[in-house]
């Protein structure tokens, strides 16, 4: 989900844990509740805030719907910014947020390989990664990935500069129609995993 509004923005993915019946429904609740969380809040506020009104927005979603939380686990890739480049992301379970210049955030692993945490799954604070930087400091692009794509990447940075390289020669309908050949196209053999990319670039 991609949303701006005034002079701030968010971009997040989610992706439903595929062993959970309804992960469907929370990963779309949980990418609308994340949204709403920060459109609501200062930029500046408290991590601890953020998570808090985060989860207590994607449980009464749920609640609505007549869906248990543990039926709903999610992973959760928040980021938000400014129109200055300015942004914060807040990061649960697997996936990927990368540049071309670093790995800004990657999915934490807990056990077993196949093993994630999500909403529905964590109840520390100390799950999430959190973030401060700024776009002028990521070659102004951005790119959040789930672990259908992360986890088959061995040069995350190669991968986000060519895929931004591609991107700005084209128009926003190209793009998304490029982008989306791609992932359908996806190398891996037998790869039937999920595969969620929100492409960040700024000109």
């Amino acid at each position: 989900m991609v949303r701006v509004w005034g002079q701030r923005w968010a971009v997040v993915v989610c992706d439903g844990v595929g062993s959970r019946s309804r992960s469907d429904i929370g990963s779309r609740e949980a990418a609308r509740a994340a949204v709403y969380c920060v459109k609501m809040l200062e930029f500046d506020a408290d991590n601890k805030l953020v998570v808090q009104i985060l989860y207590r927005c994607w449980l009464e979603r749920l609640k609505d719907l007549g869906v248990q939380p543990s039926d709903a686990v999610t992973t959760c890739i928040l980021v938000w910014g400014l129109a200055d480049g300015r942004f914060r992301y807040a990061h649960l379970g697997d996936g990927m947020i990368a540049s071309p210049l670093e790995i800004i955030s990657s999915g934490r692993n807990f056990g077993f390989s196949n093993e994630t945490t999500g909403l529905g799954l964590s109840r520390n604070l100390s799950d999430w990664n959190f973030g401060y930087s700024s776009l002028k400091e990521h070659a102004n692009s951005l790119i959040l990935m789930s672990d259908g794509i992360s986890e088959d990447l061995t040069d995350p940075q190669a991968f986000s500069r060519q895929i931004c390289h591609e991107l700005l020669k084209k128009s926003q309908r190209q793009a998304k129609n490029w982008l989306r050949n791609q992932l359908n196209a996806w190398p891996t053999p037998g790869h039937s995993d999920d595969k969620t990319i929100v492409v960040l670039c700024q000109k």
